[in-house]
């Protein structure tokens, strides 16, 4: 169901390749690691992401979200449903941290943001 949201994100991963990703983060039966995918009333996927559960430098617990994709729509919530599905999962898991992993990009790749991750930083600093 999340795959039309990954394929608007990026039109060159192909439905096996999807597939196989889910089949990896799914797999294990540790609840420290998976796939959060936050839908409307209607069941349409806005959001979505994955996580780990591990430890910083300094033995603290660490909420890890990757591969974060997000449907922008006019004069929607996603990004604060996203803030607030990160929080109750960071709580849930006793994590002290939270990262958002930016994907690593060559300097010959053109440099964007995630406007996901924009919007969160700036919602935690007003906040």
């Amino acid at each position: 169901m999340a795959y039309p949201l990954v394929f608007m994100h990026d039109a060159s991963i192909t439905t096996d390749q999807w597939l196989r990703f889910v089949r990896r983060r799914c797999r294990g039966s540790s609840p420290e690691t998976g796939l959060i995918a936050i839908r409307d009333r209607r069941g349409v996927i806005h959001a979505l992401f994955s996580y780990r559960i591990d430890n910083d430098l300094r033995v603290r617990k660490r909420l890890s979200i990757g591969d974060l994709i997000v449907a922008h729509l006019p004069g929607s919530r996603i990004d604060d449903a996203v803030s607030n599905v990160i929080a109750e999962v960071s709580a849930q898991y006793g994590c002290q941290i939270v990262t958002i992993e930016q994907p690593f990009a060559t300097r010959h790749a053109r440099h964007a943001g995630c406007p996901t991750a924009e919007a969160l930083r700036h919602h935690r600093r007003v906040n």
